[in-house]
C-alpha cells in the first residue's frame, strides 16, 4: 500500500507523521494525543494510519493517547499461520489470569465494562497455582509471559494483564471478551446471549454462502 497522503505532505510534516509513527510502534503505554501534532490534528493523523495501514498496522485510540497494533486481518493470517502463536502451557495460564483479573471480575461488578484490560484485579501466584496447571508450569509460563509484556506484577504481589493487551483492535477485545464468559460462566444470561447472536450470524452467513453472496 502506498502512502500517497504522507508524500503530499512537506517535509516539515512529514517529519511530524514519522515521529508520531515511530511513538506509538514502540511506546509500552499508551502515546498521550497532545505529545505529537501528528496525533492531536485529524488531517496528519489520517496520515499516520496511512502510514501504519501499509504495513497491516493500525493505529489505535486507548484512553486519552494512542498505540498501534495489527489489524485485523493480519492478525488473522499470522495465526493461521502459526506466528506468535503462545505454546499450550503460557496460553493456559494467560487464560487463568484474565479470566481472574478481568472477566470474572467484570461479570460481578468490580471491574467497569471501560477498564483497560491492563487495570483488572490481581491475581497472586497462589491461585493460579490451585489451578489444574501444575506449579513449575505456572511459575515458568509467568516468567516467559512478563518477558513478553503479556503480564506484570501489580503494585503488589498480583499479577496482572500486561501492555500488550492495550495492542488489540476493538473487534479483538469483543471476541476475547466473550470466548472468557463462554468459558467462565457459559449458562449465565450474557453467554446465552453471545451463543444466541453468534448463531444468528453463522446463519446469516450460511443463507449468504447458500445464495452465492460473497
Amino acid at each position: 500500500m502506498e502512502a500517497v497522503l504522507l508524500q503530499a505532505l512537506s517535509e516539515h510534516r512529514r517529519a511530524d507523521v514519522r515521529a508520531a509513527v515511530c511513538a506509538v510502534e514502540t511506546a509500552r503505554l499508551p502515546v498521550p494525543t497532545a505529545r505529537f501534532r501528528a496525533l492531536a490534528e485529524t488531517a496528519l493523523r489520517m496520515v499516520v494510519e496511512e502510514v501504519l495501514a501499509a504495513s497491516g498496522r493500525a493505529l489505535l485510540a486507548v484512553g486519552d493517547g494512542y498505540l498501534s497494533g495489527y489489524d485485523d486481518t493480519v492478525r488473522q493470517r499470522l495465526a493461521v499461520e502459526g506466528i506468535g502463536v503462545l505454546p499450550r502451557e503460557d496460553r493456559a495460564v494467560l487464560t487463568l489470569v484474565m479470566l481472574l483479573s478481568v472477566a470474572v471480575p467484570r461479570s460481578e461488578g468490580r471491574v467497569l465494562p471501560q477498564t483497560l484490560w491492563t487495570q483488572g484485579i490481581p491475581v497472586s501466584r497462589e491461585r493460579l497455582k490451585q489451578s489444574s496447571v501444575a506449579d513449575g508450569v505456572v511459575d515458568a509460563a509467568l516468567s516467559r509471559l512478563a518477558g513478553a509484556d503479556l503480564v506484570r506484577r501489580s503494585a503488589g504481589s498480583g499479577v496482572v494483564l500486561g501492555p500488550q493487551f492495550l495492542r488489540l483492535t476493538p473487534a479483538v477485545q469483543t471476541a476475547l471478551f466473550e470466548q472468557l464468559v463462554l468459558l467462565a460462566e457459559p449458562t449465565g444470561a450474557l453467554a446465552e446471549s453471545i451463543m444466541r447472536r453468534c448463531a444468528q450470524t453463522a446463519s446469516s452467513t450460511q443463507d449468504q454462502e447458500d445464495l452465492g453472496v460473497r
